[in-house]
């Protein structure tokens, strides 16, 4: 009896002692954190590589702290720890120094060590802001300003520069292609927010690792990525995701799974939303109402004009939108690793509420103005090896090919006709990448990227009435294609722990070439066929004085080579205006200076200060033009004032950013931004793309299970003198001032959202937009934004 009352109280004890170890994970992303460690007044320990530590001996009322350098101190009792199944989950540091991106070499870095003004958004943040769409997330963070012409849209503008200027770039992969304009792009739309797994903003030219297009900033997006299992079983995770908005009826729903094993994984995401009409908000100028809207009923010979029952619904706005992701990734061992990747984005039809809300006149111009389905296809293929040999130390060969089809659908007031314009285009890409550490001090990292767009585009005309179509002119010259070939390398040195050294350049080749079509166009020349070439280069230094302190200088330029929509495109940029071709258009580039200093407080504050001068030469800029010697064609039907792209001699762009985060306690902290931003060209007129000032302030709280924020939105007014001339020509989308001109109004908003941990699986969303129901719009925008937005989310792991 006694032996076996012996071996009860061994299993009881041996039981009691299992169950004394206490995991340690990040509260944003779930993974394990190594090397937390655990204090009482009288024991010590520290969690291993799977975030595990013993708590055995620690006295069960005792004040446990546990501590890391990237996290928020946590205090708790190991009573407290067994009723949360002895999991802890640390906040990371808002305000650390070391934080870790990959966009600068496309290999992984501390930014303690990269001169680059660098903001990240993780998936927990995703959770937080509770984006519809993946503009709104750029939105959500300090420095980025959105535009929006039509609510299936979104704009991002990076110091004075947006559309073909700025950089997208997906799984490594360059988004951009060789019909991106000049105007403001939605292509950031097609990028699903709830299949993203990080995304990263660099400030100023990033053309030394990425090429043409990167003069204001590039975007990098990392999708979600396959996890392997970390033991020798099957592991099988997901997640589904739902959300509603009240302002436009928002449904989105999304659907997740991982499978993995040790060697190989395989990952499914897809999304669908559906947007109602947007309705604006109640308080604000009445400018911005819509009053009227023309019938979507069958055209039988005469539009008919609804009065609106209410004028805050902005007719027509509805858009839907489908997204899916599958990736394979393979890992036979530490050294290869293989990825497979496929991506799909299709939408329904986008109104294009900018042009819907013109007059010609007392009456409405268009009958229809909408955008067909975009649809974006990505397929790629990546493999990484790692070991060390005199060339390198870690390879990455990316090949990538993507179909982008858009079209634009238009007909004015009482017009029999329908005109159709659609584009598809091939775009092949491939880039390889080297890394090779000389020692703990130099690295080298160099590559080559070689990409072929081709270009596809139809022109019609249906007679709504009897169903006859006609060609008509394209968009673009159809089997038009534009290449690039380029080489780069970016080399580091670390002189000591406060003083590190970067250097980097590249050479780009580009070629473009395509007839036009006689049949439409009398121009004084057949095609094109140009060559260009670039070489650009960027130097920075990051010196810490302390371990608090860090400043950057750093200096790099930054160019664009003319593209097949710069120089061949024929379109109506407003009303009563044609851009026709320009065939001596040359690159443009950008040299630009900036100063970034941070100062950052252990665990209780970080002060950002960012300043730039940006110089662009060879500016390419809309301005009055001829073409035969005449200054007027008929164009779709109107006598229309000749424009073209030209090179300007020089633009300047400057300005700063202030960011400043302070922790009142362990769960309580502001985030504070503030951007501004000035230019103008040579000529003394105002950049389009410079938006007024802007910035927003928050009030968080955060435990392991609630997040609140609490926070304003705000931006400045820009007068009819500080309106670039193109957007002076758009009194539609502004507010007439004491003289009858138009100008962009300040405005602000107060928002509040908030998400609850019901438990590890499900989390809880909501919030508020806009609570005082402000109807304002956005710098340039066509939408009116969202009156008070209600929000409310579901997310659920299993």
């Amino acid at each position: 009896m006694r032996g076996l009352l012996t071996i009860i109280f061994f299993i009881f004890l041996i039981s009691n002692l299992n169950g004394q170890t206490v995991q340690v994970l990040n509260a944003k992303t779930g993974q394990a954190i190594e090397g937390v460690l655990l204090f009482t007044e009288k024991y010590s320990t520290q969690t291993d590589q799977s975030g595990k530590a013993q708590i055995d001996n620690f006295p069960a009322k005792s004040n446990i702290l546990f501590q890391h350098s990237s996290f928020l101190k946590y205090h708790s009792t190991k009573e407290k720890i067994e009723r949360q199944s002895l999991i802890v989950l640390l906040i990371e540091d808002p305000v650390r120094l070391d934080e870790i991106v990959v966009s600068v070499n496309r290999w992984k870095q501390s930014k303690a060590e990269i001169p680059h003004t660098i903001k990240t958004i993780q998936v927990e943040d995703i959770l937080h802001f509770n984006p519809q769409t993946t503009a709104d997330l750029l939105g959500a963070k300090g420095g980025v300003f959105i535009q929006k012409s039509q609510m299936g849209g979104g704009s991002p503008i990076i110091r004075g520069f947006s559309a073909n200027r700025v950089l997208i770039v997906v799984d490594g992969i360059r988004m951009n292609n060789a019909i991106y304009r000049s105007g403001n792009l939605q292509n950031v739309i097609s990028l699903d927010a709830n299949s993203l797994e990080s995304t990263e903003i660099i400030f100023g030219p990033g053309s030394v690792i990425y090429g043409s297009d990167a003069l204001g900033g590039v975007m990098s997006f990392n999708t979600l990525k396959p996890k392997l299992s970390t033991s020798i079983n099957i592991e099988q995770s997901g997640k589904v995701f739902s959300r509603i908005s009240s302002a436009n009826f928002e449904k989105t729903i999304n659907a997740t799974y991982n499978f993995g094993s040790k060697k190989w994984a395989a990952l499914f995401s897809s999304t669908f939303s559906d947007f109602d009409d947007l309705r604006m908000g109640s308080n604000g100028p009445g400018e911005y109402l819509r009053p009227e809207y023309i019938s979507k009923q069958n055209y039988t010979g005469a539009d008919r004009i609804i009065q609106n029952n209410n004028s805050q619904i902005q007719k027509y706005s509805g858009y839907h939108q489908f997204n899916v992701l599958g990736k394979f990734r393979y890992r036979p061992n530490e050294n290869l690793n293989l990825l497979i990747n496929a991506n799909h984005s299709e939408t329904g039809n986008i109104p294009r509420y900018d042009r819907l809300i013109q007059y010609r006149g007392e009456l409405l111009k268009y009958a229809d103005w909408y955008y067909g389905p975009q649809k974006w296809t990505l397929l790629s293929g990546q493999f990484q090896y790692k070991k060390e040999c005199v060339l390198f130390d870690k390879m990455n060969l990316l090949v990538g090919y993507q179909n982008s089809i858009e079209s634009r659908f238009n007909r004015k007031l009482n017009n029999d006709n329908l005109n159709v314009r659609e584009e598809n285009l091939g775009i092949f890409t491939i880039n390889l990448d080297f890394g090779k550490n000389f020692n703990k001090k130099t690295e080298l990292f160099y590559g080559f990227e070689a990409d072929f767009n081709k270009v596809h585009s139809i022109g019609l005309s249906e007679n709504l009435l009897s169903g006859e179509t006609d060609q008509i002119a394209s968009r673009y010259p159809d089997g038009s294609f534009y290449k690039s070939v380029a080489g780069y390398y970016s080399f580091k040195y670390i002189f000591n722990k406060k003083f590190i050294f970067q250097v980097g350049s590249r050479f780009t080749l580009t070629h473009l070439k395509g007839e036009f079509d006689p049949r439409f166009y009398n121009f004084p020349f057949e095609g094109f066929n140009m060559q260009n070439s670039a070489f650009n280069g960027n130097v920075g230094i990051v010196w810490h004085p302390t371990k608090d302190w860090q400043i950057n200088i750093h200096s790099s330029t930054g160019f664009r080579s003319p593209n097949i929509d710069d120089v061949a495109k024929v379109f109506d940029s407003e009303p009563g205006n044609v851009v026709v071709p320009n065939l001596n258009l040359e690159p443009e580039y950008a040299r630009n200076l900036e100063l970034n200093i941070i100062r950052s407080y252990a665990h209780k504050a970080r002060i950002e200060v960012t300043g730039f001068y940006t110089w662009l030469k060879n500016a390419m800029v809309r301005r009055d033009y001829t073409l035969n010697g005449q200054d007027s064609i008929l164009y779709d039907g109107t006598l229309s004032k000749v424009e073209a792209l030209v090179n300007a001699e020089s633009a300047t762009i400057y300005g700063a950013n202030f960011t400043f985060e302070y922790l009142f306690s362990s769960t309580v902290r502001t985030r504070n931004d503030l951007t501004i931003t000035k230019g103008k060209d040579s000529e003394g007129f105002p950049l389009r793309h410079v938006p007024p000032t802007f910035g927003s302030s928050h009030l968080i709280y955060e435990n392991q299970k609630l997040f609140v924020d609490f926070y304003a939105d705000y931006s400045g007014k820009l007068d009819f003198v500080q309106l670039a001339p193109d957007e002076q020509n758009k009194p539609h989308i502004y507010i007439p001032d004491e003289n009858g001109n138009p100008y962009s109004p300040s405005w602000w908003t107060l928002n509040l959202k908030l998400n609850y941990k019901l438990n590890q699986k499900i989390t809880l969303g909501g919030g508020i937009e806009n609570i005082l129901d402000k109807r304002y719009r956005a710098y340039s925008s066509g939408i009116v934004s969202p009156g008070a937005n209600f929000i409310l989310s579901v997310n659920v792991k299993f």
